[in-house]
């Protein structure tokens, strides 16, 4: 998995690269996602930079552009697109009982949620490089989960938001009481040709919850045939309790008496262990750095110092980088100096018992 497969644009409609936007796209509308989803990713021209010492504004260029940066192939994000692509390709052309659906899990701050919606760019970029745009076509949509989740009308919402469907039972009502969307949802996603659902944040839903809440992506993926990729901090347990509702009666004979892992295709984020593998994350985000002090490998030589203070998590050292990196531009006016130093990187806190 190359740099350039995460960042390209995908489809024919995206004619050149931008950065990212002022407003970032809200990925739970399909304007949203598909703003994100066909844009090519790329820093700030160096001609659009700021003349090096001179006072910048809140909206400089560099200031949005290190509040996130590209992404960096981590292991976790390699090894799950790979499995998700293979996952993908097969179900896209299934047509019996229901797609086999995929699991992200993994400790909070490893790149769960950037590995989920790098899954549906890509997907949605194979779909256009294959069947040429389509502004009636919708191959993707991408949900979070809703914060009431106790009935049908309720998880309609989420979708239907997405779709941009009207769900009020009468708009001019002060009340606006809301409609079961189910079934126009569901018109909607066959008509549409949808054939893969992300949902982030299935670590909210309660206990008492579970059971209800996967009936409605079963009973929504028979009038569909979509695939769901689940994505939450202890997923695999949430989705292994919904498919077997805790009674080990219904687990399949082959594993009774035994810890069940799970019987649907899980993607692990992890943390970043020290070695060639941190090395060549540190090195990602070196090359991404738009700064005209920089020296190269400067970031690198503080490799074991960097993982001492994330511990390895990609969205600590995300923060990291991005707050020194905005730092150092927005008070070289005052140092005279625009990089990333241990010194600086010192007087940053980050979290993950980041004590200083």
């Amino acid at each position: 998995m190359s740099r350039e497969e995460l960042i390209r644009a995908f489809g024919s409609g995206v004619a050149e690269a931008v950065t990212q936007p002022i407003d970032p796209p809200l990925l739970t509308t399909r304007e949203g996602w598909d703003l994100a989803a066909s844009r090519r990713l790329a820093p700030p021209a160096r001609a659009d930079w700021a003349p090096k010492g001179t006072k910048v504004g809140p909206r400089d260029p560099r200031l949005v552009y290190h509040a996130e940066m590209l992404p960096v192939v981590t292991p976790a994000l390699w090894r799950g697109l790979l499995d998700a692509r293979r996952r993908l390709r097969k179900n896209r052309f299934h047509s019996v009982g229901r797609a086999t659906d995929m699991i992200i899990d993994g400790d909070r701050g490893t790149g769960k949620s950037t590995l989920l919606v790098q899954i549906g760019r890509g997907y949605q970029g194979l779909i256009e490089s294959d069947l040429g745009p389509d502004p009636n076509r919708i191959p993707v949509i991408h949900i979070t989960v809703p914060p009431e989740r106790e009935s049908n009308l309720h998880w309609s919402l989420p979708f239907a938001e997405f779709l941009g469907l009207n769900h009020t039972l009468n708009p001019h009502d002060r009340n606006r009481r809301t409609a079961d969307m189910t079934e126009p949802v569901a018109h909607v996603m066959r008509q549409a040709r949808t054939r893969l659902v992300l949902i982030d944040g299935i670590n909210r839903i309660e206990d008492n919850e579970i059971a209800a809440a996967f009936s409605y992506f079963e009973s929504l993926q028979d009038r569909t045939n979509v695939t769901f990729v689940f994505c939450g901090t202890g997923a695999r347990e949430i989705i292994h309790e919904a498919r077997y509702d805790k009674r080990r009666k219904n687990l399949p004979d082959v594993v009774k008496g035994k810890t069940y892992f799970s019987d649907l295709p899980m993607l692990w984020a992890g943390v970043i262990p020290y070695g060639e593998a941190w090395h060549s994350v540190v090195r990602g985000f070196e090359e991404d750095l738009c700064l005209y002090d920089h020296k190269p490998e400067s970031l690198l030589k503080l490799s074991k110092y960097l993982h001492q203070r994330t511990g390895g998590y990609i969205a600590s050292l995300n923060d990291l980088i991005c707050q020194a990196a905005q730092e150092t531009i927005e008070t070289c006016t005052e140092t005279g100096t625009e990089a990333i130093t241990k010194q600086l990187l010192d007087d940053i806190r980050i979290g993950r018992g980041d004590s200083r």
